[in-house]
């Protein structure tokens, strides 16, 4: 929830708030559609990348169109790794990967049909890491997998583990059951990525390029999604028409090595750049503007300097002023000052309710959207017409 840029400067408080605690053609067997086609989503794309150091990567058989909308209330494992991997600024999801990542089914259950049955969950995984240009390829992640230790261990030390160098790994969202767009625009996505890895010029440079479809990641909004790694850069308003430029940025000449940019480098494709593992928030919109010509880099990068004064009232009843910047929204503002309850496990992407407040409903701003509502049937003790997410 982004605050009013229009607010006038002599506003002491703002409002009151209670802090509570496809193989080819895959689209068509979809089976959720919106329309054929999606507008361009208008909203800024720079700075919405959430914020994360590692990124692991389940890997299934079980293709997009069977997924769940909501994956994490089916998977104990995906719930317990997300728990692990979050204060180690890391998060987890789910690649339908049917081919091209072998293993073997005596050791590695990658069914769906297991959450049903009670059955232990296993995976075939991917980890990557901010900084790095390897993807470390894991036999097996279960339960009894010590996440901390995958993300502090040294190469030499590792076990079950194999790194991958000089490949480049494109996830595009297809979770069509999560947002229609995510599984049409997405599903044409992927499709056409594939089509076009397959007119590459030779069996190696194919090779070096891994295509898969990925769960929600949010910011379906901006659907296409495209994620690359292992730079962990994101892009999103993707269209077909826009995957041989994207492509070409990413996958060199045959025989030549994979040059990946630091975390700090200028983004490439920038137009429908979201953000960079490795990066907050704040970093990716000052390594955005840091990108524009000098005439629109003081526009993008100016800053008036005013702040509002907003009151929280915590669950004890205690009253905290803080001090808020236009454009920043109030989850950011919350867990800047320190405030109890306020996670934001997911980033600000209508992912958690981890970031739940109460507003009084004539509160000056806007009102919520569907994708807001929807993930507010999941926020504890949710009110009708106070309860909103920061």
């Amino acid at each position: 929830m982004r605050l009013a840029q229009a607010l006038q400067p002599r506003t002491k408080a703002l409002y009151h708030l209670r802090i509570h605690s496809r193989s080819p053609n895959i689209s068509s067997k979809r089976g959720v559609h919106c329309r054929p086609d999606h507008p361009i989503s208008p909203d800024p794309l720079h700075g919405t990348t959430p914020e994360h150091d590692a990124w692991l990567v389940l890997h299934t058989s079980r293709p997009p169109s069977s997924w769940p909308p909501r994956i994490e209330a089916s998977s104990p494992l995906l719930r317990e790794l997300k728990r692990k991997l979050s204060p180690l600024k890391g998060t987890v999801t789910f690649a339908y990967t049917p081919t091209n990542r072998p293993t073997n089914p005596e050791e590695v259950e990658t069914e769906f049909e297991g959450w049903d049955e009670g059955r232990p969950e296993a995976y075939a995984a991917t980890l990557y890491r901010a900084g790095s240009s390897e993807a470390v390829e894991l036999a097996r992640v279960d339960g009894q997998t010590d996440v901390r230790s995958l993300l502090v261990t040294k190469p030499a030390e590792r076990q079950t583990q194999t790194q991958t160098k000089d490949e480049v790994h494109f996830y595009v969202c297809t979770h069509g059951s999560r947002d229609c767009r995510c599984g049409d625009v997405g599903a044409d996505v992927a499709d056409t990525l594939r089509e076009e890895v397959g007119k590459l010029p030779s069996s190696a440079a194919r090779e070096r390029v891994k295509v898969s479809e990925v769960a929600h990641v949010g910011g379906h909004v901006w659907a296409a999604n495209v994620l690359v790694y292992p730079s962990g850069d994101w892009f999103g308003n993707v269209r077909p028409k826009n995957v041989p430029s994207l492509l070409s940025l990413f996958v060199p000449a045959p025989n030549s090595p994979l040059d990946y940019a630091s975390v700090t480098a200028h983004p490439l494709f920038r137009t429908h750049w979201r953000g960079r593992m490795g990066l907050s928030k704040d970093q990716q919109t000052l390594l955005y503007n840091e990108s524009l010509p000098k005439d629109e880099r003081v526009i993008a990068g100016e800053d008036d300097g005013q702040k509002y004064a907003i009151p929280f009232t915590t669950w004890d009843g205690s009253q905290i002023m803080v001090d808020a910047k236009p454009g920043q929204n109030l989850m950011e503002v919350a867990k800047a000052a320190g405030l109890p309850s306020i996670e934001g496990i997911c980033g600000g992407q209508l992912e958690c309710a981890t970031c739940h407040v109460y507003m009084p409903p004539m509160a000056p701003v806007h009102p919520p959207t569907e994708a807001e509502e929807d993930m507010l049937e999941y926020a504890i003790g949710r009110k009708e017409g106070e309860s909103r997410l920061g």
